[in-house]
């Protein structure tokens, strides 16, 4: 059976010797095997400057991000059979041929037709709930997310207004709570694409996402924001006190809160923009 072609996207920009060399290895990995490569010059969009300008190339291997700076044949190799093993997993089965088609006889044909018609509403719902499971479970694994079960921690926390937020207070929604820091590359870098995917979900009411800054006070947070407003709640988390009852111990981490209970877990920074994060969190929401 022929290799399904793999997607392969490369950022970087012109006059970038690391960039060169990473094409070059591209180039001779896809002689053996099919690729489907994008090349994407960053200084043509001011969002992918600011993402990846500090460590091109970046590639990336079906949407996640797979090395950056350099890679060698053997590296890509790898990655690459890793990916092609996740997509054949999940590949359709093909189409029986026609002579292995059976055809029931008409009496059992007519009786099989009556029993669909007589439990269609019941298997339509049932495969509606497991096509939900099923794509849930899938991003899940795409995305690397843990699941979880344990009852959420409630708290109060404070917001750049003043104000306070209470978790209870968001009760019966869908909560994405994550840990961060002004001072931590990693969330620095996972930023934009949050904005990105809050503002993908803006119009779904049982939706919220929540960013507990761990910095000591407000001063490099909203110096962080300052002149673009982030479309989340922010709110501080100065002692550490909440980011430890969550055993947060790497910056960023990431909780989905359901119905009171820990849902998920992800550890350290993703990339938000891959469709793949978007339909986890449509699968969870119901949409």
């Amino acid at each position: 059976m022929a290799r399904t072609p793999i997607r392969v996207t490369i950022y970087s920009k012109a006059d970038c010797h690391l960039c060169e060399e990473m094409d070059a290895v591209v180039a001779e990995v896809g002689r053996e095997r099919p690729l489907e490569v994008e090349h994407v010059d960053i200084t043509t969009d001011p969002a992918l400057a600011a993402k990846y300008g500090h460590e091109i190339p970046v590639m990336l291997i079906e949407g996640r991000k797979a090395f950056k700076g350099r890679c060698t044949d053997k590296e890509l190799r790898a990655k690459l059979d890793k990916a092609q093993a996740t997509a054949e997993k999940h590949a359709p089965l093909e189409s029986l041929e026609a002579e292995e088609r059976w055809s029931p006889p008409a009496p059992l044909a007519a009786l099989v037709l009556v029993g669909a018609i007589g439990g269609a509403a019941y298997f339509v719902a049932e495969g509606v709930a497991a096509a939900s499971r099923g794509r849930e479970s899938l991003t899940a694994q795409l995305l690397a997310v843990e699941g979880r079960g344990q009852p959420m921690i409630d708290f109060e926390l404070p917001k750049a207004d003043g104000t306070k937020l209470s978790l209870s207070s968001l009760s019966g929604k869908v909560v994405f709570l994550n840990f961060w820091a002004t001072w931590c590359p990693p969330c620095v870098e996972e930023m934009p694409s949050l904005r990105r995917l809050r503002e993908k979900f803006a119009g779904h009411p049982n939706f919220e996402m929540l960013l507990v800054s761990t910095d000591d006070e407000w001063g490099p947070v909203k110096k962080f924001f300052e002149g673009d407003d982030p479309p989340f709640t922010v709110l501080l988390d100065a002692d550490k006190q909440i980011a430890g009852k969550y055993g947060t111990s790497k910056f960023p981490e990431t909780f989905i809160l359901k119905d009171g209970r820990i849902h998920s877990f992800i550890m350290g920074p993703r990339d938000w923009d891959t469709w793949f994060a978007e339909a986890y969190l449509a699968a969870i929401l119901g949409g």
